[in-house]
């Protein structure tokens, strides 16, 4: 490999620059042929001293198989579970009402969050109204001269009525001589015009439908309010709940009412919380289950990132084991009769460095490590 080191001085000077540095670049890629091959026959070599002394090398270990419950991790944001977003129905101007609605105002269950001001439609309810007291009066007498107990009962009706409350209920028909009669006398159809108004004129006031507060105010007093305008948010600051997701087959681990704990950067202590449901289909984005987790603490926010673990149900006659002794197939070596045996298991569920897993049977020994040259059969002592 050096005999150019001992060629005569004579040649070397009478070779060029180019021709020298051609040489010397082939002597270099054949030192480094050489070194390779040389590397790569020691390492056959000690692969296969390996594999003769395997008998002395491969150690198992005996399963037992028990009852575990799978811990699942997912995360997510936690999120009020009662949050709406506030829209008008009507046209109008606002106006200031008890409260102000303004970002982080309190408001109690029916009471007003937004007053928008009704006096055209109230003063055009009582007109109606007035119609309807003159109809009635008009038609008592024939009511009370065919049918005597109607009539009473609607004597005492327009006796009740006031022009600043709302209708009640009229009184009840008992057959259909009595219905087609006040239908012919248009009773009904006034009637149910007034009660549409009724309808018309409470959109005019949005009433908080639970106990909550206001996280959003997108209007101020005096602004001019239109159909179908987004007014702010209002929550329930009590009740929250996780949206999170899991894979198919961790879903069907998950159980309604199933045990959760959660933690989170802004919180000092860890709580709890319970699963309130679960989705029947797949995310056509994420490929996975939705999960509902119901929460309730007073230092929870909406908005929180929290990180949970859903305690599910213990399952019978399995075993956890290292994911490393898990081979790509979802088989594993087992040692049978001083033989290595591949055998087929199922993955109930991946538990961070480690699976739970089934079809095994007590006493079964599971081979420790593993190495390039195994195969199923494989005698060993």
């Amino acid at each position: 490999m050096f005999f150019c080191l001992y060629l005569p001085r004579k040649i070397f000077l009478l070779m060029n620059k180019k021709q020298s540095l051609k040489i010397f670049g082939l002597i270099f890629i054949i030192l480094v042929s050489v070194l390779i091959i040389q590397n790569h026959s020691k390492e056959e070599q000690i692969e296969l001293n390996e594999k003769n002394n395997t008998a002395a090398t491969i150690t198992c270990s005996s399963i037992n198989l028990t009852s575990i419950s799978p811990i699942i991790d997912v995360s997510g944001r936690i999120q009020s579970a009662d949050k709406i977003n506030i829209i008008s129905e009507v046209n109008g101007i606002s106006e200031t009402y008890n409260s102000k609605f303004e970002v982080g105002e309190f408001f109690k269950q029916g009471e007003v969050l937004i007053s928008i001001k009704d006096n055209d439609i109230e003063l055009e309810l009582k007109s109606i109204k007035s119609q309807f007291i003159a109809l009635l009066v008009q038609v008592l007498p024939d009511i009370k001269m065919d049918f005597p107990q109607l009539g009473n009962k609607f004597q005492e009706y327009i006796n009740n009525i006031s022009l600043d409350r709302k209708l009640s209920n009229l009184p009840k028909t008992k057959n259909t001589k009595e219905r087609n009669f006040l239908s012919s006398r248009q009773v009904f159809a006034n009637y149910y015009k007034i009660k549409a108004l009724e309808n018309k004129l409470d959109k005019f006031k949005i009433k908080a439908p639970f106990d909550g507060v206001v996280t959003k105010a997108l209007i101020d007093v005096g602004s001019n309010i239109i159909v179908g305008q987004p007014i702010g948010e209002f929550l329930n600051p009590y009740k929250y709940e996780i949206n999170t997701s899991v894979s198919v087959k961790e879903s069907l681990l998950i159980n309604h009412g199933d045990r959760v704990i959660i933690n989170s950067d802004d919180l000092n202590n860890s709580i709890e919380g319970t699963v309130k449901r679960k989705g029947m289909h797949v995310n056509e984005l994420t490929q996975s289950i939705d999960v509902f987790i119901a929460i309730s603490d007073v230092n929870l926010k909406d908005g929180m990132y929290a990180t949970a673990q859903i305690i599910c149900d213990s399952i019978k006659n399995v075993v956890k084991i290292e994911r490393t002794k898990l081979l790509s197939d979802n088989t594993i070596f087992l040692i049978d009769s001083n033989n290595l045996k591949l055998r087929e298991i199922d993955i109930v569920a991946f538990q961070n460095d480690s699976i739970i897993i089934s079809g095994l049977n007590n006493n079964d020994c599971i081979a420790n490590e593993y190495r390039r040259y195994f195969y199923d059969g494989m005698p060993i002592k």
